[in-house]
């Protein structure tokens, strides 16, 4: 073995230990980026869950206040289109008790000032006085 072929062996170990610590050195920083990438896409993928859990809990609690408002107004409608009604009920019977407050007070005065069957002639009906003055 002559000094040129120690070199080459030294060259060649040299180049072999080069490519197996560049082999080693990229498997430990491609292990690294790969557990790195793992870390960051799992902590994406939790905020991206509570995101979405948060959206659905707003988007219940907006479905069931809607559900309410809906539901109030149509109670408000209900109570708004029976007020006339019962307004109109109320000045209808009131409007009767008129009608028969009246009918009674004709049929009373028509009772009171029946005239005799023979002063149909113009002249004011008067009658006699039979008790006492």
């Amino acid at each position: 073995m002559t000094v040129q072929d120690g070199g080459l062996w030294i060259g060649l170990g040299l180049a072999l230990g080069a490519i197996a610590g560049s082999w080693v050195t990229l498997w430990i920083v491609g292990a690294r980026h790969t557990a790195a990438v793992r870390r960051l896409r799992d902590d994406f993928q939790r905020r991206s869950d509570t995101s979405a859990n948060q959206f659905r809990v707003v988007q219940l609690r907006s479905q069931t206040e809607l559900e309410q408002l809906r539901q109030g107004f149509q109670r408000q409608l209900a109570t708004a289109s029976d007020e006339p009604r019962a307004a109109l009920a109320r000045a209808e019977a009131r409007l009767r008790a008129a009608y028969d407050e009246i009918d009674r007070l004709r049929r009373a005065q028509a009772h009171e000032t029946t005239v005799p069957a023979g002063l149909g002639d113009g002249f004011a009906a008067t009658r006699p006085m039979v008790e006492g003055m």
